[in-house]
């Protein structure tokens, strides 16, 4: 089993998060980085990504007020990015029920340009168009998690602006990086991969277009508690925070699997299907070309962005190619990766998704884990090798051969 050696955490969470406070990396203290702003934005992440936010939260806010800022002074904003709307009680379970009420707590809109403002552009050409009420701040706390990312080799960091904070426009042009000129998957777009990527590339050179900012990470075990954390300089904290991601949930594997079984890990993980399509990423490393993949991800709000199904039901290779690099939209890049998966093995996946919508994706149904078991055991060789993966999300197979 894949990942059966669940890295938990041998401090208390109040020891992890005090402990990051106490030791930013290359950056002064919190209240002191803060003191004398008078506006002050905390970037949080939305419900897509599980970071403790409400436990970690109310000891950056202490910092601020240690800093001098007064209440009023703070804003707390929702990274949204692209992401679909959440409700007052999904944003208010979030941040805690003391914090929502002390606090104006904002949800960014990537699509009301006018709730945006340009930054600045990066050389490789994309307007950095950020919310205004960030732009406009004296100084910006970015807090949320670091895990693994399948084409910006990690989530966190920078990426709370960009895509987090930035427009529409912003994140189409940032993540249209992930196609080559010939229409295929980037190579270098890969987890735990930041030399050569074309996405963090471009967001670590939007960087300089920042508001002066302070950055936490609440690093989380697989069971979903705070075993580490890092704090301090917006690139140097992220990059040894990374740095430790990978230890705790690279796997290296000797050979890749004839089938393998994945779950996606729970809710948030699989709260739609661009979130589940992570794990399936994953465990597709632990596959052999020609192998079957089974996916277990529920998907409750359906496929995460609607457009989607549109990439989906162009069936021709070639049409297909011809409009991702002429018409790309935002997670275009997802359809290529997913059909380049059902082109490479058998794909089943067990989920509420529809089972028309399913076969489009180039994946196979299944009402129940027995019954994907049952379309797979008819086409497995003797004696062949299986991997199961319960926390598909989180783990990272690294293959050796």
């Amino acid at each position: 089993m894949l990942g059966a050696d669940v890295p938990q955490g041998t401090r208390t969470e109040h020891a992890c998060i005090t402990a990051a406070l106490a030791a930013p990396i290359a950056a002064p203290a919190l209240h002191e980085a803060a003191r004398g702003a008078r506006q002050v934005s905390v970037l949080v992440s939305d419900k897509t990504r599980k970071c403790r936010t409400e436990i970690f939260l109310p000891y950056l806010l202490d910092e601020l007020r240690r800093a001098g800022i007064a209440d009023d002074g703070i804003r707390i904003v929702f990274a949204t990015g692209t992401h679909p709307p959440q409700s007052e009680a999904e944003r208010r379970a979030i941040v805690g029920d003391a914090v929502y009420e002390r606090y104006r707590v904002l949800e960014h809109n990537a699509r009301d340009s006018a709730s945006c403002v340009h930054c600045g552009t990066t050389r490789f050409g994309t307007p950095v168009l950020l919310n205004r009420v960030v732009a406009a701040s004296d100084f910006v706390v970015a807090a949320g998690t670091i895990v693994h990312h399948y084409f910006a080799g990690f989530g966190g960091g920078a990426k709370l602006f960009v895509p987090g904070v930035a427009a529409y426009d912003t994140a189409v042009r940032n993540h249209r990086r992930t196609i080559t000129d010939e229409g295929r998957f980037h190579p270098a777009c890969r987890d735990g991969n930041v030399d050569g990527n074309p996405v963090m590339e471009d967001i670590q050179d939007a960087v300089r277009f920042f508001p002066p900012s302070w950055y936490f990470a609440a690093l989380l075990d697989a069971r979903g508690v705070i075993a580490d954390a890092v704090a301090g300089d917006l690139r140097e904290a992220h990059r040894v925070g990374a740095a430790r991601v990978h230890a705790m949930y690279s796997v290296p594997i000797a050979r890749r699997a004839d089938v393998c079984i994945a779950s996606a890990g729970g809710f948030p993980k699989d709260i739609n299907f661009i979130q589940a399509h992570k794990s399936i990423h994953h465990a597709h490393y632990a596959t052999r070309p020609g192998g079957t993949l089974i996916c277990l991800a529920e998907c409750r709000e359906g496929l995460g962005n609607e457009d989607l199904a549109r990439w989906f039901a162009i069936q021709d290779d070639e049409e297909f190619r011809r409009s991702l690099q002429h018409e790309y939209a935002m997670n275009a890049h997802t359809a290529l990766a997913v059909r380049e998966k059902g082109a490479a093995m058998r794909v089943i996946l067990v989920s509420s998704l529809p089972d028309a919508l399913v076969r489009s994706m180039r994946m196979e149904p299944a009402a129940s884990l027995d019954a994907a078991i049952a379309m797979a055991a008819g086409a497995l060789p003797d004696g062949a090798h299986a991997y199961v993966m319960e926390q598909a999300s989180l783990f990272v197979p690294e293959p050796r051969a």
